[in-house]
């Protein structure tokens, strides 16, 4: 049975106007792509990323079991990113250069995180528990607007996020961790609808999330989902339904 909505938001369906897609699409296209190409690699994490890529695209099955440069190993991350930069090297540094094709992997890392965020938002502000006061006459939005509203809010601020400027635009690790932390976030989510799919979503971004970075961030991811689903148990009795996750205990 559909629980009372106790929601202290009010809003109506005219203050909830979703940003068009073409023009939030346009915002990220932009924000992503310019200052990308074109260019040489920035001093210190830039020119190390590339330059292990470099190693992996031109070396030999060594290099990809241990990434290095010029000899020297680079263990301070995961090498999940720097093989995948090394692989868009060799398919597309014919045509685009090695630098500018190393940060097509960047490129990549961008846009999925900027569509988690996206995705995750908008399945939670679709469901019952945050759905704003429902006004005894109507007027309060729907749940598929007030999902877009936040959903677009959450993106623009993502993007306004002061070290993105750089770090989105470099060639490292770090971009791809964010990406498989929005990717796990995305999967804890959608798993309160689809159990099956949500939890292999967030198995193979733990798995990711290792590969990219080491051991330290998706033992951080698990153990917040381990408290989450206890605190979720005590709260419900014990039980532990997907529907376990409610916003008011």
């Amino acid at each position: 049975m559909r629980q009372a909505n106790t929601s202290p938001v009010q809003l109506t369906a005219a203050a909830t106007g979703a940003l068009p897609r073409a023009l939030l699409l346009a915002i990220c296209i932009i924000y992503g792509l310019v200052g990308l190409f074109g260019r040489d690699p920035w001093k210190n994490e830039d020119a190390a990323g590339f330059g292990v890529m470099w190693q992996l695209a031109t070396g030999n099955l060594h290099d990809w079991l241990m990434p290095n440069i010029v000899g020297r190993p680079y263990n301070e991350d995961g090498p999940l990113v720097f093989w995948i930069g090394a692989l868009m090297i060799r398919g597309f540094g014919s045509w685009l250069g090695a630098a500018d094709a190393a940060r097509l992997a960047t490129a990549l890392f961008f846009f999925a995180t900027c569509a988690c965020i996206w995705y995750t938002t908008y399945l939670l502000g679709r469901r019952d528990e945050v759905q704003p006061f429902a006004y005894a006459f109507g007027g309060q939005p729907n749940a598929r607007d007030y999902g877009r509203t936040l959903a677009d809010g959450a993106l623009l601020i993502f993007l306004a996020c002061v070290g993105l400027a750089m770090r989105g635009h470099e060639t490292t690790p770090q971009v791809g961790q964010v990406a498989f932390i929005a990717l796990a976030l995305y999967g804890m989510v959608r798993s309160l609808d689809k159990p099956i799919q949500g939890s292999l979503v967030y198995g193979a971004a733990l798995g990711g999330l290792a590969l990219a970075s080491g051991p330290m961030l998706p033992l951080a991811l698990l153990g917040a989902a381990r408290s989450a689903r206890w605190r979720a148990s005590r709260c419900r009795g014990g039980a532990w339904p997907p529907s376990a996750f409610r916003w008011r205990c």
